[in-house]
Order: structure tokens, then C-alpha cells, then sequence
């Protein structure tokens, strides 16, 4: 009876142990998954440049060095232009010749009804300072998001320097506590493994499509700096929810409301099928190829882990569901063993 107690003790301490532990950890949860992602993705090119630098440390330095050169300087060059590139979308939606025919119709309009309504100059100008104050009052509030930004941004990279360092001392760790079988562990870590890379691979393969089909439309409708939006919309569509229809959307409406309908039109239709579109078609398409899990599972994976956890859950999503299906192939083989 000693015994028995001694156990449940133990083990209410030790599940006491990890919820106060996933309480520290919890807000560096997403930067922590981050790092482990990208280093699992880029570990190939990390071990060549580890065999010509023999210090792990610095060859580590290095790697996360050039992460932050090829992805994240990009990102922060190109964020300011599409800021400025929404302010000038305002300004030539408010001055198109299309509007202006639609404000002076409704404000006709407006005069024939019964009602006191505010012509539309003066629904935009009061539209205008309600912006204004709700930015005033929500500028603490989006400071302190590039804060956190920031600081998830500097322990995602401090994580990854530590994890391309002693990853492998890490790995061989947890395989000498696990559970399971040296094969089967080294099965599950090895699809785990690939399905990582192969969800970042396909991401980099569809943001590529959209940027490249994106600037094409560009250049067919005769639109200004189709290599640019084009370079855009490549970066965007990394992103769910926001995605390439950010730069193709606002530049379908001012060709709308400008007098330009037809190549308002076709932009709208292209950038909806053809853009926009191809990630429902080539990213489970690109996945179920290389993975060992079906077309189905693959797209509830992708749609659901998107929806649980934004944009980690493109990766993380797939992830899990590969790691539930090896585990569960274990489980069987266990019991045909048996």
C-alpha cells in the first residue's frame, strides 16, 4: 500500500513538474517551433558547411547568419514598400474618375429619400477621423505586437544557433529515453523529418507559381512593374489569409473604379483562379507525392492546422498527422509481432 502511494505521488509530482514547465515555456511556444522547423529544414546544408568548418559553434553562427540574410532581410525591405503601396491604393480609389461618377449619383440619390443622410464626402470624412482615432488609441497595442514580434524574432534565432550546435547530442537523447523500439523511433523521426522538409519545400515551390504566375498576369494586362508585384506576391503567399490577393485584389478594384473594367475584370477572374487558386491544387498535390499519407489527410492536415494554429500549422499541421499515423503504424506492427 506504501508503494502504491508512493507511486501516485510521484507521478502527481512529475505531471505537476510538466504543467509548470509548459507554463514557462508556453510563450516562446511558437518561436521554439519555428526553430526547430527551420533547422530540421536547413540541417543538410548546415552539416556541408560543418565538414569545412570544424568549429560546431561557428559553423552554427554562420547558419543562422545566413537565415537571417536570405529570409528575413527580404521581408523587411519589402514590408515599408507594401505599406506605401496601400496608402497610394486609398488615394487613387478616393480620386478615381469611377468614383467620383458614383459618389455625385448617390449623393443624388440620397437627396430623393425621406431620411437625413450624410452625403458620401462626409461619410468618408467622418469614416476618415473614426481611422484616425482608433489608430491613436490602438497605437500602444501595435507597438507593443512589433515588440513581441521582435522578441519572438530574436528567440526563434537563438534557438535555432543552440539546435543546429548540439541537435545531434539533443536527437540522441531523446531516442535513449523514448519508449519505442531504436527502429521504430528512427522511422517515425525519419518521416517526421522528411515531412518537414517536404511541407517547407512545397511552400517555397507555390509562393514561387504565385509570384511568377502573378507577375505574368501583370505583364499580359499591360500593369506597371509586373517583376515587383510579382517578387511581392511570391513573399505574400508565404503568409495564410493575407497571401498574393493582397497585391492582385487592391489593383483589381482601382482598375474598377478608374474606368479600366475590362482589366479589372480579368485580373479579378486570374487572380482568383490563377494566383490565388493554384495553392488549393499544388500544395496537397506537392505533399501527398512525397509523403506517405493520402491526398485527404494531407488537406484536413493542412486546412485544420492552419486553423488551430496560423501560420505555423502549414507545417505543424501535416506534422502531427504524420507523427499520429506513425505512431500508429508502430502500435499495429507491435501487435502482428505479438
Amino acid at each position: 500500500m506504501f508503494a502504491g502511494l508512493q507511486t501516485a505521488v510521484m507521478w502527481t509530482l512529475l505531471g505537476l513538474l510538466v504543467l509548470l514547465l509548459y507554463l514557462i515555456v508556453k510563450p516562446f511556444l511558437v518561436p521554439l517551433a519555428w526553430a526547430v522547423i527551420l533547422v530540421v529544414f536547413l540541417y543538410p546544408l548546415h552539416r556541408r558547411l560543418l565538414t569545412q568548418v570544424r568549429r560546431p559553434s561557428l559553423a552554427a553562427l554562420a547558419s543562422v547568419l545566413a537565415v537571417t540574410v536570405v529570409l528575413i532581410v527580404p521581408v523587411s525591405l519589402l514590408i515599408p514598400v507594401f505599406i506605401g503601396e496601400m496608402v497610394s491604393f486609398v488615394g487613387a480609389l478616393t480620386t478615381a474618375e469611377l468614383f467620383q461618377k458614383a459618389s455625385t449619383w448617390l449623393d443624388s440619390y440620397i437627396q430623393t429619400l425621406p431620411l437625413e443622410i450624410p452625403s458620401t464626402g462626409e461619410l468618408i470624412q467622418t469614416w476618415g477621423q473614426d481611422l484616425v482615432g482608433v489608430a491613436a488609441t490602438q497605437s500602444a497595442k501595435i507597438a507593443g505586437n512589433v515588440a513581441t514580434t521582435l522578441f519572438g524574432l530574436v528567440m526563434m534565432l537563438l534557438a535555432m544557433f543552440y539546435l543546429f550546435r548540439d541537435g545531434p547530442a539533443l536527437v540522441g537523447f531523446l531516442e535513449d529515453v523514448s519508449p519505442l523500439s531504436t527502429e521504430r523511433q528512427r522511422r517515425i523521426l525519419d518521416e517526421v523529418t522528411e515531412m518537414i522538409r517536404v511541407t517547407m519545400t512545397s511552400s517555397f515551390v507555390v509562393a514561387a507559381v504565385q509570384g511568377a504566375s502573378g507577375g505574368l498576369v501583370y505583364w499580359i494586362l499591360g500593369l506597371p512593374s509586373p517583376l515587383f508585384w510579382g517578387a511581392l506576391m511570391s513573399l505574400l503567399s508565404l503568409l495564410p489569409v493575407l497571401g498574393a490577393w493582397l497585391v492582385w485584389g487592391p489593383m483589381a478594384v482601382v482598375l474598377l473604379f478608374s474606368g479600366h473594367t475590362g482589366k479589372g475584370i480579368a485580373l479579378l477572374v486570374l487572380g482568383t483562379l490563377l494566383v490565388s487558386g493554384v495553392d488549393n491544387v499544388l500544395r496537397p498535390a506537392l505533399i501527398a507525392g512525397r509523403a506517405q499519407m493520402n491526398g485527404l489527410l494531407i488537406f484536413i492536415s493542412l486546412l485544420g492546422g492552419v486553423a488551430a494554429f496560423g501560420f505555423l500549422g502549414i507545417i505543424l499541421g501535416p506534422v502531427l498527422v504524420a507523427t499520429f499515423v506513425g505512431l500508429l503504424k508502430g502500435y499495429h506492427e507491435s501487435l502482428n509481432v505479438t
